[in-house]
């Protein structure tokens, strides 16, 4: 055989090697990536991390403590939902004592591009519950920065990958085997059948990174938004005559004291810039904004005028912060806890409940029923487990030491 003829036949054959390489890799992610699979009763889940964190849609998991999950092959745990947010549709959820367990970590949605190779991971119609083996379904991505109200997913990764009801909660798996996204929505309004119609959408995984702090702090997180400013498309017509075209969007109006105005907004302003995001509408505006929880400051970039100005900017409303966060940290039982996510006991009222029972201030408290309290609201949800009168065991850190500390239930007053 000549040389040329050699090198021809190596040629001819090249295209063929490189979708059995293809092929390998894809079968080699796909058995990495399903071992880290969580069944939940009506959907799906990803275990993030040794210790059991697991991510899921709030639709799949609600705020229920207590609930029994599977991992791939069929052995079951028990689970609570730790953070949660409705409206952006995700969970953290814990699984009880949980260790050395298979797990995905999370990648960067942000590199993200379209035509990128992904595969979904999810439980479709039920169909695994039994042998406990996922299915994997591959696709691309289809588009970026997809905008939906209701539920908000609005930065949602768009994706031709079958997703089915019970994939709900599952991963959206990049080629390198990390979790770039979260399952979540089926486009059905062509059809109104609730099966797959080539469009699926998935929660951006920096999306969920962002929001994991307060998520593990425990209860409710809430999406960031402006407070006390009124915006409009540039060149929408309401505001014909202003010269306001192109990317971005317009500032129409500013309440005075809110933290917009202290932030320095003014009427006028083109915001085309947040956090190193480009602003293109009002849609992209909320997208980029509701990527943060409330409470967080990000960096907008304005035109003004002649000028481009950097304004630092507060989300939320800072009292109606401040009042949830005083009212998650009180407890019936007379015990205030110290911010952040270390159950730390601020202050005992005088004769409280908390008092009586021998809790002092700056006891920690690791464990209630036991259970392990990783947040405030696996303590409520220990305490409203038990009636009036009954006893929770806990056990508090004190200067270094595990102490056991029974604490009877106050009756309701009469």
């Amino acid at each position: 055989m000549s040389a040329l003829l050699a090198l021809l036949l190596l040629q001819a054959d090249e295209p063929l090697r490189r979708i059995e390489e293809e092929q390998a890799r894809l079968r080699a992610v796909c058995e990495e990536v399903k071992r880290a699979y969580v069944f939940f009763g009506q959907g799906s889940g990803v275990c993030i991390s040794p210790d059991g964190w697991v991510l899921t849609n709030f639709h799949v998991s609600g705020d229920r403590d207590g609930q029994r999950v599977r991992m791939t092959g069929g052995k079951a745990y028990t689970a609570d939902v730790i953070g949660f947010d409705p409206y952006g549709d995700v969970a953290l959820c814990k699984i009880r004592d949980g260790k050395e367990l298979p797990f995905r970590e999370l990648g960067d949605s942000d590199a993200l591009r379209v035509g990128q190779a992904v595969i979904a991971v999810g439980n479709p119609f039920l169909l695994g519950n039994g042998s406990w083996e996922p299915t994997i379904t591959h696709g691309i991505v289809s588009a970026l920065h997809r905008y939906m109200d209701n539920p908000g997913y609005s930065d949602a990764i768009q994706t031709d990958a079958q997703i089915n009801p019970g994939n709900s909660g599952g991963p959206l798996i990049a080629m390198d085997g990390k979790v770039v996204g979260i399952n979540g929505r089926i486009d059905i309004r062509r059809f109104t059948n609730r099966v797959n119609t080539g469009i699926g959408y998935a929660i951006p995984a920096r999306q969920i990174e962002r929001y994991l702090a307060a998520f593990k702090a425990g209860g409710r997180a809430f999406e960031g938004y402006v407070e006390g400013i009124t915006i409009g498309e540039c060149g929408d017509s309401r505001y014909e005559g202003a010269g306001l075209y192109g990317d971005g969007i317009f500032v129409a109006g500013v309440v005075q004291d809110s933290p917009a105005s202290k932030a320095g907004f003014e009427p006028g302003d083109i915001v085309f810039e947040i956090e190193g995001y480009r602003v293109t509408n009002a849609n992209r505006f909320h997208g980029i904004v509701g990527n943060w929880p409330q409470g967080e400051t990000l960096r907008f970039k304005v035109r003004r005028k002649l000028d481009e100005v950097e304004l630092k900017v507060f989300l939320g409303d800072p009292e109606k912060i401040r009042e949830r966060e005083e009212a998650s940290r009180r407890f019936p039982v007379g015990l205030t806890l110290a911010p952040g996510a270390e159950l730390r006991v601020a202050s005992l009222d005088k004769d409280g409940a908390a008092e009586k029972a021998g809790l002092k201030v700056g006891d920690v408290l690791r464990r209630g029923e036991g259970r392990e309290l990783l947040c405030r609201d696996e303590l409520r949800g220990v305490l409203v487990s038990r009636k009036p009168g009954e006893t929770v065991k806990l056990v508090v850190l004190r200067d270094g030491k595990d102490l056991e500390i029974p604490l009877p239930l106050p009756l309701p007053a009469p």
